[in-house]
């Protein structure tokens, strides 16, 4: 940690209005009771003799209820201090476990809650994108690893900091996503398909792969375009399909009924009025021309495509935008000078041709290969003004900046090599 970066003090709820999209409705309502906050001399005075010591203002977390009162009227297990934010799932977990179900200033509402939450809930997370967001979210409210634990380097009485979308404008795109621009279906499918594989293609929209999927389908690349119920999208335990080819489709539509039929969020009259056309749906059918089905499905697919073909264009265009940022912010002209006097072919064709992503086709992965390249120039923290004793020209700073200019080449070359097979 910098010795001159200023440390806060203060007490912030874990929970974030965005939890419902990422977390079950049992670690939503855990995030509610549970806080961080920093060490006083109380709370380190009455702290069991441990491993290890606990600092002023080292951040932990608590029962919100306990927190409340005097340190020794809590009851037990109501607070801990985890080494690293990398640990607070843990300690949330810990509180739940051995403190939340005999808390004494637990309100009964809330402990019923708890109660109900609990016995519903399925055992297990998510996996890594789950606890992946609990990092995030400490980080949005201004926690950070110290050498000797965590603390706040913002005020935690203030909102989280509107974020810099230029830093992460990719996430942002697929964030603003809107699903209700693309329908799936419309009038003129209506005559060609029976009621029923109609009205259930309406509950559905598109959506993209993203990391809180990995732990499903690992074989799909971030992004992939597929389906979603529209009732549930967004939701933890909210219902994707990726199909891989329109017979994929066809064949395993009876599992997106299925889904339509459970799903908790779907009232109870839409259910009864696709039971009620699914009766219909043998009849109807025999009354179409062959192959009417598959036409119809084919039509679905083509757009699911055309769809995603048109997403990755407004994300080419926003990854542009991303890289172009980064290389105007990190360089100015006695930065460009110094750079080309590296003497490394790959800096100086670098800046020489920096023009070339703005004529960027659309490719898998190229997103994660610039922001490596940006990660990298973000972390060298590069000052060209140093002395000539350490110079930019020395080992390590030059191999770094080799590492950059091959990361960004890479993006270039896999750009020309798909434009080139493109256009064959």
């Amino acid at each position: 940690m910098p010795t001159n970066e200023k440390r806060f003090h203060g007490k912030v709820v874990l929970s974030l209005p965005e939890d419902e999209n990422f977390l079950s409705p049992l670690r939503c309502f855990l995030r509610e009771q549970v806080c961080v906050f920093s060490a006083t001399e109380t709370d380190i005075a009455i702290r069991t003799p441990t491993t290890f010591t606990v600092q002023l203002g080292q951040v932990g977390v608590g029962c919100v209820h306990c927190l409340a009162v005097a340190p020794k009227e809590r009851s037990n297990r109501a607070v801990c201090f985890p080494f690293s934010i990398g640990r607070i799932y843990q300690s949330v977990a810990d509180i739940q476990r051995f403190h939340l179900g005999e808390c004494r200033m637990m309100p009964p509402a809330a402990r019923s809650k708890f109660l109900q939450l609990q016995s519903e809930s399925a055992k297990g997370s998510r996996g890594l994108a789950t606890r992946t967001y609990w990092i995030d979210a400490a980080k949005k409210i201004g926690l950070k690893d110290g050498t000797s634990g965590m603390y706040f380097v913002r005020d935690p009485a203030l909102p989280p900091p509107v974020e810099d979308k230029s830093l992460d404008v990719l996430a942002q795109v697929q964030t603003n996503f809107n699903a209700a621009k693309y329908p799936l279906v419309g009038p003129e499918d209506k005559p060609t398909i029976a009621d029923f594989l109609y009205r259930v293609m309406e509950q559905l929209q598109p959506c993209r792969f993203t990391d809180a999927d990995r732990n499903k389908r690992r074989s799909k690349n971030l992004g992939s375009i597929g389906v979603e119920c529209r009732h549930c999208a967004g939701k933890i335990d909210g219902r994707k399909f990726f199909w891989s080819s329109v017979s994929a489709a066809e064949s395993n539509f009876v599992s997106v009924h299925s889904h339509m039929m459970e799903c908790r969020y779907i009232d109870g009259n839409l259910k009864t009025e696709l039971a009620r056309l699914k009766a219909l749906r043998r009849e109807q059918t025999s009354q179409l021309k062959n192959g009417s089905q598959k036409a119809f499905f084919t039509r679905v697919w083509e757009r699911l495509k055309d769809i995603g073909e048109k997403v990755k264009a407004e994300e080419n265009m926003a990854l542009q935008a991303a890289a172009n940022h980064h290389f105007n912010e990190a360089k100015n002209e006695e930065d460009l000078k110094e750079l080309q006097a590296c003497g490394s072919d790959d800096i100086n064709a670098l800046l020489q041709n920096q023009s070339t992503l703005s004529s960027m086709p659309s490719i898998e992965n190229c997103d994660s290969i610039v922001k490596t390249a940006i990660q990298q120039l973000s972390d060298e923290e590069i000052n060209l003004s140093r002395s000539a004793g350490d110079s930019v020209v020395g080992g390590a700073s030059k191999s770094s900046l080799s590492s950059v200019a091959l990361n960004l080449s890479a993006v270039t070359m896999h750009c020309k090599e798909e434009k080139t097979t493109a256009e064959v």
